[in-house]
């Protein structure tokens, strides 16, 4: 079973859209555990996830997030829309198309 990770700033929203896809990918059959966290964490728990998408409101840290991650693990920016308006279906597909390595 893959593991993706939502970071966001503190956490919230990316927890509520977690929740979301989470429930959403389980209805899909898709073998894929959804988390978050918040950026402040995000270095400690890193290690054990395979794919990473990042809160279009903190891309500017993204060279710093790549950096924990080095290039062995995709990470993707969430479009803004979809992100603010907690879309899991849209973000779903989004990581589905752009992760494909996560649908397998």
């Amino acid at each position: 079973m893959k593991k993706l990770l939502i970071c966001c700033l503190f956490g919230n929203t990316a927890n509520s859209l977690a929740k979301k896809m989470q429930s959403l990918a389980e209805k899909k059959g898709n073998q894929l555990i959804i988390s978050a966290v918040g950026l402040d964490n995000f270095a400690s728990v890193a290690p054990v996830f395979d794919g990473f998408l990042i809160a279009p409101h903190i891309q500017y840290k993204l060279a710093e997030i790549k950096e924990i991650v080095a290039d062995a693990r995709p990470i993707e920016i969430i479009e803004s829309l979809p992100y603010a308006s907690l879309d899991a279906e849209q973000v779903l597909s989004f990581v589905m198309e752009k992760m494909p390595e996560l649908a397998e």
